[in-house]
């Protein structure tokens, strides 16, 4: 079995046809590969329209797990134990992938021994047609390195949707996705991987598209989905705290790698700030966060930022100033 796709399911019944369809033009044999969807407590017909399109593609192994409500990670760590591919690759429902895409990553990592392959994206809006060409795997030689160096050179995405992983590689160090963050988990299981990973390439396929989809916990207005989302953007900053102590302490310290860890951590308080303002949170609950961020050496923010952002770095980093703004917003509505 060369791959295990694993997809979360929630409340995605639009979309998870069309993703699934784009997974049966990957250039692989049906034993080749399975799916493996959990759907997590979803409240619609997503588990239903798995089933319908298993019965429709008997000879392709979609495997549907379903269980009550624990958030992305829980679902995709409940899809890793059931996975028996070489390699594994986490999808999301709403997302496509190029055709022949699959077949051509399994080739250069299968060949060069690769523990984290990152290949090219683009985001798109919703309802918006992905444009690809088939992709062909022409030359097989791929520049190696350890994820460390990796990070010092060319930094590091966020989402596991961008990479291919060994499973092996998975097992034997006992990464997964942290189950008490309902955001931004994604960040730090990449980041773990990539500090832990000796052999990590990147090649040039565009092979994927992430759709950007309204609604979701990133752009819901709900209150209490943005609390949480708040909530899982603090435990990113604080697991970033860990990895960077730890890496801090390891025989193989660079400095780089620490500086590409450090902006990632801030650029989570920046972003965090950010939605803060733009979703009216609780002045209250957002200064203990500040102190919280402070006393972790990730606030006041100290990265370059680009652009117009640079000119609010005074405000930003001004507790008083910055509680002052919000509450001045919550009073003021159409602001």
């Amino acid at each position: 079995m060369k791959f295990s796709i694993i997809i979360p399911l929630y409340n995605k019944e639009k979309y998870i046809e069309r993703c699934l369809d784009s997974l049966l033009d990957q250039g692989l044999e049906p034993n080749e590969y399975e799916v493996i969807i959990v759907d997590d407590g979803s409240k619609d017909s997503g588990a239903l329209v798995v089933e319908n399109y298993a019965k429709r593609n008997k000879d392709v192994r979609i495997e549907l797990i379903v269980q009550k409500n624990q958030g992305p990670s829980a679902a995709r760590n409940n899809g890793l134990n059931k996975a028996t591919g070489e390699y594994v690759y986490f999808l999301d429902a709403d997302d496509y992938l190029a055709p022949n895409a699959l077949d051509c990553l399994y080739s250069l990592s299968h060949k060069n021994g690769i523990e984290l392959l990152e290949f090219d994206s683009e985001y798109i809006n919703e309802g918006e047609l992905p444009k690809f060409s088939k992709l062909h795997s022409k030359n097989d030689s791929i520049e190696v390195t350890n994820g460390q160096d990796y990070i010092a050179k060319n930094g590091l995405r966020n989402s596991a949707c961008f990479y291919v992983i060994k499973r092996s590689f998975l097992t034997s160090t006992a990464i997964t996705f942290l189950e008490d963050m309902r955001a931004y988990e994604d960040m730090i299981f990449t980041s773990s991987v990539f500090l832990s990973a000796n052999k990590v390439s990147k090649v040039n396929l565009d092979a994927h598209r992430y759709v950007k989809v309204a609604g979701s916990i990133v752009t819901s207005k709900d209150s209490k989905k943005n609390l949480e989302f708040i909530e899982g953007m603090v435990k990113a900053v604080e697991e970033f705290d860990s990895l960077i102590k730890n890496y801090k302490s390891s025989k193989s310290n660079n400095l780089k790698v620490i500086d590409r860890l450090k902006d990632k951590q801030q650029a989570v308080v920046f972003a965090l700030i950010i939605r803060a303002y733009k979703y009216r949170l609780d002045p209250k609950i957002f200064s203990a966060i500040l102190d919280k961020m402070k006393t972790l050496e990730a606030y006041p923010i100290t990265i370059k930022m680009e652009g117009s952002s640079n000119y609010i770095r005074p405000f930003i980093n001004s507790k008083n100033s910055v509680l002052l703004g919000l509450r001045v917003m919550r009073t003021m509505k159409f602001l």
